[in-house]
């Protein structure tokens, strides 16, 4: 199959598909409106700097030993043909292909079933030069790229990708140290893969940093995600289902839209990642995400710490042991026409919210429901401190069971514990007069300082 016609094959079974999951129309939009605001759009970093010296690809030999190349004069013009012939007979040969430091115009370069290309980290660079798809792959077993830095020079893509390093169809991808800069769209764009894409730097994408679709238990760890307009990473699925992919030990920071999204995507495991200067929600799943672990993350700055929007699965999720600071007035209008300021975690489905530290929250440290939509929770075990009012739970959702008992609440001026309808606060502090008139809120033991 054609690289044109696969895209086409691509693009059918996404309409078929359909585009995933249906919200509830005006409370959702609602909250949607009170939880995220206005984003705006950040500046691409400049495109990196050319000049170094090449070698030619015909010396090149897909063995585990290369010997040292000799460095000629810097060639102009585009590569491509001579960098596919090259992959294509290494892949053949089931041998790595080793690239030397110097700059390669290149573009269309089809990755087979097999191929492995190595490069000199920060050395060896890729540069789109134009004039339809970058690096992409359809259909593959295996394949492995280490090493490379692949800069889109801030060129157009062709209607086929999504991304300047796109991989479709993978089995067992692994994509490690590179560096992913400059595109137009997302930065790496993966279609139904699996395997692993870390320590790697994703940089100055319009799109995603890095974009999973029907992602086959994916792992995405220690990578550095920056600049990227349309969000940090995305995990997303056309249809509900278990994505089991991970996400961990990454470093994200001054993305536009969020950190990390999750969309349909379930059982999703993501933690220990350090995310800073995020527009939007540092960590939202955002549809029918049931299963989700959140735990052990860190957040410095959000119009959003942690949100975990109503998914109406039966699995349970956990948000535990995250330290989310500094979440930013967001000056949004709710749904009873009140003004709203930023939230530390806000959760909607059922499960646990334990062991948690929010600092500095300008409306709610701890948001419990909208409407509704609010599962079986327990929150136990948090610390909150400088918050606009404590915690905020739902009272329009009283057939669910909902715990919150344990927690310090320090300097929450609005109350420690207060009853929600939608945006606007409907009781006075439960933590001071009781939960007796809600039935299925149990409020109890919390420490206010």
């Amino acid at each position: 199959m054609t690289g044109r016609a696969a895209g086409a094959s691509r693009r059918l079974e996404r309409s078929l598909l359909g585009g995933g999951h249906v919200y509830p129309p005006e409370a959702v939009m609602n909250r949607r409106a009170f939880l995220f605001g206005t984003i705006t759009s950040l500046a691409l970093p400049a495109v990196a700097r050319s000049g170094t010296l090449g070698i030619d690809l015909p010396q090149l030999r897909g063995s585990l030993a290369v010997p040292e190349p000799r460095p000629v004069a810097r060639r102009t013009g585009d590569r491509s043909v001579e960098l596919q012939a090259a992959i294509n007979r290494a892949a053949s040969a089931g041998r790595p292909l080793r690239i030397p430091a110097g700059r390669y115009e290149v573009s269309n370069i089809r990755l087979p079933d097999r191929a492995r290309v190595v490069g000199v980290p920060g050395e060896t660079r890729l540069v789109y030069s134009g004039g339809g798809r970058f690096l992409y792959a359809d259909e593959a077993r295996t394949l492995s790229l280490e090493g490379l830095v692949l800069d889109g020079a801030n060129r157009m893509l062709s209607d086929e990708d999504d991304g300047l390093l796109s991989l479709a169809f993978v089995e067992d991808a692994d994509l490690a140290r590179l560096a992913v800069q400059g595109s137009v769209g997302h930065g790496v764009a993966l279609t139904r893969t699996g395997g692993s894409l870390r320590d790697c730097r994703v940089s100055g994408a319009v799109g995603v940093g890095i974009m999973s679709t029907e992602g086959n238990a994916l792992t995405i760890a220690g990578n550095t995600v920056s600049d990227c307009v349309g969000g940090g990473i995305h995990l997303r699925r056309w249809t509900v289902g278990n994505d089991g992919s991970t996400v961990r030990d990454n470093r994200i920071h001054g993305v536009g839209e969020a950190g990390i999204r999750l969309s349909s995507a379930g059982t999703v495991r993501i933690a220990g990642n350090d995310l800073q200067a995020i527009e939007g929600a540092a960590i939202v799943a955002d549809a029918a995400s049931a299963g989700t672990s959140v735990s052990n993350n860190a957040i410095d700055g959000a119009a959003l710490g942690i949100a975990l929007l109503a998914d109406g699965g039966d699995r349970l999720s956990l948000v535990e042991g995250n330290v989310v600071r500094n979440v930013v007035e967001a000056s949004i209008v709710g749904a009873a026409g009140k003004r709203a300021g930023g939230v530390g975690i806000h959760v909607e489905t059922h499960g646990s919210v334990t062991g948690n530290v929010i600092e500095a929250a300008p409306h709610l440290g701890l948001s419990l429901g909208w409407g509704a939509m609010l599962g079986n929770v327990v929150a136990s075990g948090n610390v909150i401190r400088r918050a606009g009012t404590g915690i905020g739970v739902s009272v329009l959702a009283s057939e669910q069971a909902t715990i919150v008992t344990g927690n310090l609440l320090v300097d929450v001026p609005g109350g420690a514990v207060r009853g929600m309808r939608f945006a606007e606060f409907a009781t006075d502090d439960l933590a001071r007069v009781g939960a007796a008139a809600w039935p299925g809120l149990t409020v109890g033991e919390n420490r206010v300082a």
